[in-house]
């Protein structure tokens, strides 16, 4: 449905790049979210899509037409696409019904749709309002509402629950990308959050410095990331350098990079039998309790810190840690 080929922006003539060749295709009626931290180059993509930049170099395409090349580029108006920001941008003047008209003027039965998508969003009785009679997440409802009014085929979330507190995040994204669900709208969902990622998207784009470096399903990013970088996005891991292949005396291949997740490496508060492979001792700095589970800042005799969990309260001052060859995430040189 959405195709992105080599598609390059700079806003200094060349000398650096916000995005440089990305490329990626999106299903219709997928859900894709685009992860990176500040700087990735995020924003610039979706505002490419959108319309409101122009590539240097490369093309987008929409269910097989071209909308936007060196050589021809679509008004944003006119391609069907749907935005919805973390401002909400709501006409603070006009009712919540007006506000949703507002973007289907030239729509046959407009007032009717207006009211169908205030019904889909479970803001049916609130047409009379204004926005700062409607709390945060209802005003983020009318937003939504007011992006599918005009049925795009392609609806952009840039980054909508970023000024929410965690709980309520939680519970609106969860009622969002149910409404969404119902319409089989295709989406770009653009967060730095992973946690959102991982619970509404059938796949995961990963940017880093104007880059693809992945885009998979959940399960393989975590399983098999290309990099450093990716596998630190979906859990903590801890980079093998070679103080850590000194202490644990395991040799690795000096033509990749090497890390291990936390949850990989296994405590043994006691001597005797320990069952990895690679194993050294550490000093517990710290013991922080969560719940079941304890964090345990170590250190060890090479001065490298860690941090590891157990769900075992016995710890002594001095512990085992290990962890087996199975568990070693290899990469190339990071990009």
């Amino acid at each position: 449905m959405l195709t992105i080929d080599s598609l390059s922006k700079s806003f200094d003539k060349g000398r650096n790049y916000a995005i440089k060749n990305v490329t990626f295709n999106l299903k219709a009626g997928h859900v894709c979210a685009i992860v990176g931290e500040s700087g990735s180059g995020k924003t610039t993509l979706v505002r490419l899509i959108a319309g409101l930049e122009r590539p240097d170099h490369g093309s987008i395409s929409m269910n097989g037409k071209v909308i936007a090349s060196l050589d021809k580029f679509v008004q944003p108006e006119k391609r069907k696409i749907g935005l919805v920001f973390q401002e909400y941008a709501l006409f603070p003047h006009l009712t919540i019904l007006d506000n949703i008209l507002y973007g289907i003027a030239k729509v046959k039965n407009k007032k009717q749709r207006a009211q169908e998508m205030l019904d889909l969003v479970g803001l049916e009785d609130m047409g009379k309002r204004y926005p700062h009679q409607l709390s945060g997440g209802q005003q983020q409802r009318v937003a939504l509402a007011r992006a599918l009014a005009p049925e795009p085929s392609l609806l952009i979330l840039d980054e909508p629950f970023s000024n929410l507190d965690t709980m309520l995040r939680t519970q609106l994204r969860n009622e969002v990308f149910e409404i969404i669900k119902k319409t089989e709208v295709t989406v770009l969902f653009v967060t730095h959050d992973t946690q959102d990622a991982l619970s509404v998207a059938d796949e995961i784009l990963i940017l880093q410095n104007g880059k693809v470096i992945q885009k998979d399903v959940a399960a393989n990013l975590y399983v098999k990331p290309n990099t450093l970088y990716v596998a630190s996005l979906f859990g903590s891991t801890v980079h093998i350098n070679k103080n850590l292949q000194n202490a644990f005396q395991c040799p690795l291949n000096e033509t990749c990079c090497h890390a291990i997740r936390n949850d990989k490496i296994k405590v043994n508060p006691t001597s005797g039998d320990f069952d990895c492979e690679y194993i050294t001792t550490a000093q517990v700095i710290k013991k922080i309790e969560l719940g079941d589970s304890i964090q345990l800042l170590l250190k060890l005799e090479s001065g490298e810190q860690l941090t590891v969990m157990t769900q075992d309260k016995n710890i002594a001052d001095t512990i085992n840690i290990g962890f087996n060859s199975k568990d070693i995430l290899e990469f190339d040189e990071e990009l």
